[in-house]
């Protein structure tokens, strides 16, 4: 049975940042693309369930003609848009990519003044009331962090009116250092949200950084511990953790052997997991259907690889 069930056709709102992008070439040149972790996340899933659940993408942009772009790119993405909110006379973030020669990368930003970070000031109350309506609410520990401390208070207390309603919330723990003052106060917002989701995508090295985990098993029983019901850990080329209350496994993982860009690694992976919950299939499934896009994503440059060259994602295939 998957997370979502019923006749009603589902609505997704996943909260957070979408920059421009530009990726340094080896001749010196920049390209120019988008990225945003849970903007990632959307795309993809946007693309794998289509018309089986309605994809919204939570967010406050500028109005320069690149936030313009980038919005009319989601929406032929099949992402909705109805709850970006466009700040006058501002411009939205960017950050350039570079990539070492195993394909691991680094990044660098100017999103300081990104409109994204004001989604919850009262401000944009209209756009969050439509957000905390809907059936499932993704947000990552990047969401959280550009918030600053009375956005996440905020986020924290609207996600508590609706905890016991019926609805769900997602949480991918990606962590960015540079985004917090300090690591103890990651930790404590962490916990905060971690407390209140009811699916957990976790990665464990993101975990570790955090929290000082030693070890994938230790992130898998922490999350435990906060009574979430549904818990993934990633750890790269290793395993996949899953748990719940009742039950602990693994899902191994196929090594890749071209790998050029692990840009978007994780969030093509919550995509195709959450693709597969909901359409009904298991969490073993799911991990292998979430595994099986993120291996085709880093073996192409940039966070959003062309639509030709999505992988077959048929579960069936999988079982």
């Amino acid at each position: 049975m998957g997370l979502l069930n019923g006749t009603k056709k589902p609505v997704i709102s996943l909260i957070g940042e979408c920059m421009v992008e530009l990726r340094e070439e080896a001749d010196g040149r920049l390209s120019r693309g988008f990225g945003g972790d849970v903007l990632n996340t959307a795309v993809y899933l946007s693309r794998l369930i289509g018309q089986g659940a309605k994809v919204q993408f939570a967010t406050v942009m500028g109005d320069d003609p690149y936030s313009n772009e980038l919005v009319s790119a989601w929406q032929s993405e099949g992402v909705n848009c109805d709850l970006v909110g466009i700040k006058q006379n501002s411009c939205s973030g960017l950050y350039i990519i570079k990539t070492d020669e195993e394909g691991e990368r680094s990044f660098h930003y100017w999103r300081s003044a990104a409109p994204a970070r004001e989604f919850m000031s009262s401000e944009w109350s209209a756009l969050q009331a439509q957000v905390f309506e809907n059936d499932w609410i993704y947000l990552s520990g990047i969401s959280i962090a550009i918030l600053g401390e009375e956005g996440r208070k905020r986020l924290q207390s609207a996600l508590k009116e609706i905890k016991n309603s019926g609805r769900k919330i997602v949480f991918d723990g990606n962590y960015r250092p540079i985004l917090w003052e300090s690591r103890e106060k990651a930790k404590y917002w962490y916990e905060q949200f971690w407390e209140l989701c009811d699916v957990a995508l976790a990665g464990a090295e993101d975990e570790h950084a955090v929290f000082e985990d030693g070890a994938a098993e230790t992130t898998l029983n922490r999350l435990l511990s906060y009574r979430i019901s549904e818990v993934v850990v990633k750890q790269g080329t290793g395993p996949v953790l899953l748990g719940t209350p009742s039950e602990i496994t693994e899902a191994p993982i196929k090594p890749v052997m071209n790998v050029v860009d692990t840009t978007a690694a994780g969030d093509s992976f919550n995509a195709g997991y959450l693709y597969g919950r909901m359409t009904g299939q298991n969490m073993m499934t799911s991990a292998r259907l979430g595994a099986t896009l993120s291996a085709s994503v880093i073996q192409h440059a940039g966070a959003i690889i062309p639509k030709t060259d999505m992988p077959e994602m048929e579960a069936r295939d999988l079982l």
